[in-house]
């Protein structure tokens, strides 16, 4: 966009003074404020065929994140520009602008430049509101689901905006090519979002079998059966849930490997308000939907040995994992280090026979005993961490210190896979 928009003005305006400069900078806030939302709302749809070249779902919605950041701060920019100037013009604190006869932009559609002025300004409004409460990690998430909905009507006002007021004569420059591509593409993904069809291709429904809360870990095993298409998926993928109840679908790892028998098993840590009271909520027969499989943590074989570090709830992937068929015989050698504070026994049970079937080496840390994991502990229980694969699942800050010490103590930076397992 920023090139785009260089190679479409006369830059020598820029140092002209400050009101040709501002004439210039108004137009590119605003284009960059739409490009940064255009390409947010984009991602939103969950497009898989980027899934890949951004590293999976959880990554690129970390981006579709900062750039709905992005957007709103180029916006206030964009605001403070158009409205500032004015106001201190007024008020006698800086000269007005030097108009010369003739000088009138060209515009696309001038019957309509005061209703898209209009609108403009209130969809900035607005988008600041969305922008905050999707920041405000105590917002309820049933309720942030349905205000980021308005992003889309939101997002449709501002194309309105941008395509009025933009110059028509730029329609034809760099700047206007790449806006001609971007808007229609972006609304298109808008329209998905208003009519709820995003991800509708992936969705597969079943019902509750079987669950089971774990106490001393206050994790829910929850088992699903599908009747309808599903297409398999690599351990260590998620998947969205929705139970049929107003809190709408969560984003859940898939804790059993696939094995075409339309089962499929999750592992969920009451965290949150809604996962706490879920074990209450949920009852056999009980429909569901899934949507999925998402995401690329699936221990992709480098014929490096692997290790695979999960912190509380992180353990899940590597659930899967461990239940994955290993049939090549170049299956990496895999140590498993759990992290937890809430070692629940059965549970533990389940994760050391799992671990021994498929001749992978738990290390277990307690860490209400033990402390948490350091590298100097990680590394006298897998000697050889540097010559791996490292995978981790876990808390985020965790994530960070614990790769921060291991690429500052040799291992190489692609070595270390993590999930960045937030939606918001």
């Amino acid at each position: 966009l920023i090139v785009a928009w260089l190679l479409s003005i006369d830059a020598s305006g820029l140092a002209s003074g400050f009101w040709q400069a501002r004439g210039l900078l108004i137009p590119f806030t605003g284009i960059l404020a739409v490009g940064f939302l255009s390409l947010a709302i984009l991602l939103a749809a969950r497009p898989v065929q980027v899934e890949s070249l951004l590293g999976g779902l959880d990554k690129y919605y970390r981006l579709h994140k900062w750039l709905g950041v992005a957007a709103a701060m180029t916006a206030i920019i964009h605001w403070l520009l158009e409205t500032a100037p004015r106001t201190l013009a007024r008020q006698g604190w800086i000269d007005r602008p030097f108009r010369t006869p003739g000088g009138a932009r060209p515009e696309t559609f001038p019957s309509l430049r005061e209703p898209a002025a209009e609108v403009g300004e209130w969809a900035f409004y607005l988008l600041l509101i969305l922008v905050a409460l999707a920041l405000w990690r105590r917002f309820p998430y049933h309720l942030f689901q349905k205000t980021h909905r308005l992003m889309a009507p939101l997002f449709l006002a501002l194309v309105f905006h941008s395509v009025v007021l933009m110059r028509s004569d730029q329609w034809l420059a760099p700047i206007g090519m790449v806006m001609v591509v971007l808007l229609p593409a972006a609304a298109t993904a808008a329209g998905f979002s208003l009519f709820r069809r995003i991800g509708h291709s992936r969705r597969a429904t079943g019902e509750v079998i079987d669950f089971h809360l774990h106490p001393g870990s206050a994790v829910l095993d929850v088992r699903v059966r599908l009747a309808t298409a599903w297409p398999g998926h690599l351990a260590g993928q998620f998947a969205f849930l929705d139970f049929e109840d107003a809190e709408g679908a969560h984003p859940f790892t898939i804790s059993s490997a696939w094995t075409g028998d339309g089962i499929l098993a999750f592992s969920i840590k009451g965290l949150g308000d809604y996962t706490r009271t879920l074990p209450r909520q949920m009852r056999v027969g009980a429909a569901v939907t899934v949507e999925g499989p998402y995401g690329r943590f699936s221990f992709g074989s480098t014929g490096r040995p692997q290790v695979w570090i999960a912190g509380g709830v992180g353990i899940t992937p590597f659930v899967a994992g461990l239940q994955a068929p290993t049939e090549r015989s170049d299956s990496p050698t895999v140590d498993l280090v759990y992290s937890t504070q809430a070692p629940d026994d059965t549970f533990i049970a389940e994760i050391r026979q799992l671990a021994a079937r498929a001749g992978a080496r738990l290390h277990l840390i307690d860490t209400t005993r033990e402390g948490l994991l350091s590298l100097d502990r990680l590394a006298s229980l897998v000697p050889r961490w540097r010559d791996s694969e490292v995978w981790f699942c876990g808390p985020q800050g965790f994530g960070r210190s614990l790769r921060a010490a291991m690429l500052a103590g040799g291992l190489p930076a692609e070595r270390f896979h993590q999930e960045l397992f937030e939606m918001r």
